[in-house]
């Protein structure tokens, strides 16, 4: 676990190897995901590296429904 301090803004800085082992660079866009207690930073994810995931998990060229089911397995939607 890495320990940061709040810093007067509000703002949280994410360390450098943590930048570097997730890819982020300046401007990228991060989200945070609030639970009870808990916030997540959770780094976009480029679609195309996305849907080539599920057609590997699928071992087949996606169709729709693939995607659909996809989508509500992971978010509920």
């Amino acid at each position: 676990m890495i320990e940061k301090k709040i810093l007067k803004k509000g703002q949280v800085v994410i360390p450098k190897d943590v930048r570097d082992l997730l890819g982020l660079h300046e401007g990228d866009k991060v989200f945070l995901d609030i639970e009870r207690d808990t916030i997540m930073i959770k780094k976009e994810q480029d679609i195309t590296a996305e849907l080539k995931s599920l057609a590997k998990k699928y071992d087949k060229r996606l169709t729709v429904e693939d995607i659909k089911g996809s989508l509500k397995e992971r978010y509920g939607a």
